[in-house]
């Protein structure tokens, strides 16, 4: 399978080192392929797999079970019965067509994959057009809430995707068995992006590409339908079957590779796109924070806003939060991020800076929303933890918003005068901050942190280099082709050349834009132009990095519950902070 098109010796792979020795990529890629094409193995399907650990099949019993299943044709009560059910995860018609069943309204839709998929098995099926009463709404909301129950409890989780065949089935096995060789494992230690996606996706090939085309992957929904469950397959028409966890294995080399090209497009999709997919991996372990389910399910769809905050409270752990699709959009997306809150998740906090102070309603000018995070062109790499903080029962603030930790770090004591990103980066210089923390000021929350586009690649002190790279981009003065970005060539890999992608993205962030940089006694940000006026003071948020860089936001004493700007801290050595106080931002 010649997927490098070199031909007699002559290669156009680029060459890797395994084992002390430099060898052409494509010579070890044929040998790992056909390693794992002479194994003989297929996966079998998902009803050879439930029939074949049925006598080990018991019904959960720790979680909350749906009040209806259909079975044999009949709507069945699951509600008081132990029975196990088979969950089916699945995107509805553009345009459903209902009919009346069992005395209520359903969809053909529905009625059509339950008669197909009771002929291989006797288990009970929970699929929500039939077994949620859709004309019931107080019943609607009863089962809604318990949604991320339902899919955990179920013996295991069918997600239908009808781009499935048995020629996907193949290459996401054969994907799988790649990344477990030796080839594999050399160009995973040499940080050869480029050499893992080729192996792990066969070359780009075109049944990948099909398969990630569905519109399945894109709803909100199906994002926690699918990781909640060990036991879930993706199943195409003719009961194709596919562990999603083998699918999310190769997901993870492709969206590496995505984020480390010039060119946002990779088997069709955007770079946010793999970001989303890989993110499922993360998700199946037991909590998510809700500031990485953001950057996941809001760059899908869902046909209804308040969706967008309900399909994240399973893999969230916020499953106290009823649905309730009366209440306007605003206070729903408002209470998700304050019982988090709650919980002392504030990882939401990382995409409050996107947020349009001047033009947010009351009480939403610290509240993302999906708008604003699908309008930003990738994901940071960065991940933004929360750390604990003292209970505290005084709070400040007004009567609406949401109730955020804080703690200041003294007046602004200097303050720039506005300028484009190139003379900030001048004038950072100026003050003798190093490129590190250049980087991490202005590009820290949009791209990532200098240290974590290091690990991306593969590399160590890249920073100088990315800002080189980036004002360049910016100015006009540097042009890389395709070519030169894909990582392909006659001589060995690079170690840490993929991240010219980082500096490309970073040039796109502050465009047309105006900064300032702010200096208090404890440390220094660079934020946006804003109203803001009079007196401020720079703020540390609970949310900060592996390494401990944090997040801080400016307010003024004039509009003091009301936020002005949020960016990364630079924090001065020796430097105190007054105690956490407790204030509701509006």
């Amino acid at each position: 399978m010649n997927i490098w098109k070199c031909e007699n010796e002559r290669h156009q792979c680029g060459k890797m080192v395994e084992h002390n020795a430099t060898i052409p990529r494509c010579r070890a890629y044929l040998r790992d392929y056909k390693n794992v094409t002479e194994r003989k193995t297929i996966y079998l399907t998902w009803h050879q797999i439930i029939k074949n650990a049925e006598s080990n099949v018991k019904a959960a019993t720790t979680y909350a079970r749906p009040q209806n299943c259909i079975r044999d044709g009949k709507l069945v009560d699951s509600a008081s019965s132990a029975e196990p059910y088979i969950a089916i995860s699945y995107v509805w018609d553009a345009r459903p067509s209902f009919k009346e069943w069992e005395g209520r309204r359903v969809t053909e839709q529905a009625l059509h994959i339950a008669d197909r998929l009771s002929k291989y098995t006797s288990y009970a099926l929970w699929i929500d057009a039939i077994c949620i009463d859709q004309d019931n709404e107080p019943v609607k909301m009863v089962e809604l809430a318990k949604m991320a129950d339902i899919y955990r409890g179920a013996t295991a989780v069918l997600c239908l995707v009808p781009e499935i065949d048995q020629t996907t089935s193949r290459v996401v096995e054969y994907g799988t068995g790649m990344i477990d060789l030796d080839g594999f494992r050399a160009l995973e230690d040499a940080g050869d992006t480029h050499g893992m996606y080729m192996f792990a996706s066969q070359g780009s090939n075109k049944a990948l590409h099909k398969l990630f085309s569905s519109r399945w992957w894109t709803r909100a929904w199906t994002f926690q339908e699918a990781v909640l469950n060990r036991v879930t397959f993706l199943v195409g028409e003719k009961e194709e079957t596919i562990p999603i966890s083998d699918v999310l294995k190769i997901s993870h080399p492709i969206s590496r590779r995505a984020a480390t090209q010039k060119k946002d497009n990779l088997l069709g999709q955007l770079s946010s796109f793999w970001d989303s997919v890989h993110s499922m991996s993360d998700a199946m372990k037991v909590y998510m924070p809700l500031g990485t389910a953001i950057s996941s399910v809001w760059r899908r769809q869902s046909t209804v806003t308040h969706d967008m905050a309900y399909s994240l409270l399973g893999v969230c752990r916020l499953e106290t939060i009823t649905p309730d699709y009366r209440l306007p959009v605003e206070k729903v997306f408002a209470d998700l991020v304050d019982k988090a809150s709650s919980k002392g998740d504030f990882s939401w906090l990382r995409w409050s800076h996107l947020i349009d102070r001047d033009a947010t309603c009351e009480g939403m000018s610290m509240v993302p929303v999906p708008a604003t995070v699908l309008a930003t062109p990738a994901s940071a790499i960065t991940e933004w933890r929360s750390i604990e903080v003292p209970q505290m029962s005084v709070v400040r603030g007004g009567a609406v918003g949401v109730c955020i930790p804080h703690r200041s770090t003294g007046v602004i004591r200097w303050q720039s005068q506005p300028e484009d990103i190139k003379g900030i980066i001048n004038m950072l210089q100026k003050l003798s901050y190093g490129p590190e923390d250049i980087w991490n000021l202005l590009f820290g929350l949009h791209v990532g942190l200098a240290c974590d586009v290091d690990r991306a690649v593969g590399g160590s002190g890249l920073a100088q280099a990315l800002l080189n790279l980036a004002t360049g981009y910016i100015d006009g003065t540097i042009k890389l082709e395709d070519s030169e970005d894909d990582l392909v060539g006659a001589v060995p890999y690079t170690r840490g050349y993929g991240f010219t992608a980082y500096a490309s993205m970073a040039a796109k962030v502050w465009r047309n834009a105006q900064l300032v940089v702010m200096r208090s006694q404890g440390g220094t940000t660079v934020v946006p132009t804003h109203s803001g006026t009079g007196q401020a003071r720079l703020h540390r948020l609970p949310v900060e990095s592996h390494r401990g860089t944090c997040l801080c936001l400016v307010v003024h004493d004039s509009t003091k519950f009301r936020v002005s700007a949020i960016g990364v801290m630079v924090e001065n050595d020796h430097a105190g902070s007054g105690s956490w106080q407790f204030t509701r931002f509006s």
